[in-house]
């Protein structure tokens, strides 16, 4: 009987992960524990009990990994979304206003007549880093700091109505809001004056024939200072143009010399009752010299009336334009309408007229924005606004996006 030794069991040798993966390439081992890491996932939740009866056990697991699946991807999708939109605003926001001597006027000012003495209109570096815009300041006087507010932002066209009351010039939008401190010469034309006449002063070192204007970074670049005119007309226009005779005749207005434009530091401007008879002919304007000018219609630019010899802007409401039917919608013009505006603006421009809008969409900002945008596009000659912070700082084109409004 042959003795026959017990076989031994052959023992595989433990291979562990560490010695797998020892040759494997780094970017194989990341792979490998991404699988490991979803494959102990999964187990986690798919783990079944094959004595367990009833299936809910597992149903539960299910629900749970997809609530928890969903719940990660959500996150995921909060974050991101927030950064972009974090970004966006970042992108968008315009950076800090210069300092100059107009931000600290804007920061000091009062009213007129409350403090002696009164502060400055103007201090060096007036209008430093600014940069001139053709925006028209619609309604100007309702600012915090009237004419100021609208120079610091480089806005280029302010409007004063002018009530002629007792023989001064009160400015107020309806006569309930006038005031003895606000008139225009106490709110427009002093500071005005203060302003060009600093502006203009020889520095001792070099001179200059050329008159400046507002700006420092153009000084050629001029500002319209348009009278609305509440009362009536021939009498207030009267008023207006006497209080302006200092500016006249230190030869800051643009006048009209019976052949050519002769620009100046200021354009008047004329609308409300303005009679275009007193444009034309009175004690300060005839066919050689005129320092008024008309605020021509935009939508009656037919007849051979309004040219650049009588007229500066060309406006029209244009709640007028697009009424009824035609009346803007909350996405702006349409092609048929900008097809209008377009025609209007060029024949404006034909007759070398700067054209304007007012009326213009206030809500929601999305639309007023939208309409912006559309009225630059056309090459509307002055942009009128009323929220002029956000359309001289902000990138309006940007303001509206991912269902937010963010100016």
């Amino acid at each position: 009987m042959k003795n026959t030794a017990p076989e031994k069991e052959e023992v595989e040798p433990q291979v562990t992960i560490v010695d797998i993966e020892e040759g494997v390439p780094r970017s194989r081992k990341c792979k490998t524990r991404v699988r490991r890491f979803g494959s102990v996932l999964r187990k986690s939740f798919q783990h079944s009990d094959k004595s367990e009866a009833s299936p809910w056990p597992k149903i539960v697991r299910k629900v749970l990994y997809l609530q928890t699946v969903t719940l990660c991807l959500a996150v995921i999708g909060y974050v991101i979304y927030h950064a972009l939109l974090l970004a966006l605003i970042r992108r968008i926001t315009p950076p800090a206003p210069p300092t100059n001597g107009l931000t600290k006027i804007v920061s000091s000012w009062v009213e007129p007549g409350t403090v002696t003495p009164a502060p400055p209109s103007w201090l060096p570096q007036f209008s430093r880093d600014v940069q001139p815009k053709a925006i028209h300041s619609h309604n100007d006087y309702w600012r915090r700091v009237p004419l100021f507010d609208a120079l610091a932002l480089g806005i280029t066209g302010v409007e004063a109505d002018c009530h002629l009351v007792n023989g001064e010039l009160y400015v107020g939008h309806m006569a309930g809001d006038l005031r003895s401190s606000r008139t225009f010469r106490s709110l427009y034309l002093d500071p005005l004056t203060s302003i060009l006449t600093n502006q203009n002063v020889a520095n001792g070192v070099a001179s200059s024939s050329t008159i400046n204007g507002v700006w420092d970074v153009n000084n050629t670049q001029g500002i319209v200072l348009m009278t609305d005119l509440k009362t009536e007309g021939f009498a207030t226009l009267a008023a207006v143009q006497e209080q302006l005779e200092p500016l006249r005749q230190k030869g800051w207005l643009t006048y009209w010399n019976g052949t050519a434009i002769v620009p100046g530091p200021i354009t008047h401007v004329g609308t409300g009752n303005t009679p275009f008879a007193a444009v034309l002919n009175s004690s300060y304007s005839n066919s050689t010299y005129r320092s008024v000018f008309f605020d021509a219609p935009l939508d009656d630019l037919s007849s051979d009336l309004y040219n650049a010899s009588n007229s500066y802007y060309s406006s029209v409401s244009i709640n007028k334009v697009f009424s009824g039917k035609l009346r803007i919608s909350h996405r702006g013009l349409s092609k048929f309408q900008l097809a209008i505006a377009r025609s209007q603006i060029e024949k404006a421009s034909s007759l070398g007229l700067v054209s304007r809008y007012w009326d213009l969409p206030a809500w929601p900002a999305s639309t007023r924005m939208t309409v912006w945008e559309q009225l630059e596009d056309l090459g509307v000659g002055m942009l009128n606004v009323d929220a002029i912070e956000e359309a001289t700082r902000w990138n309006w084109k940007w303001c509206h996006v991912l269902g937010l409004t963010l100016c």
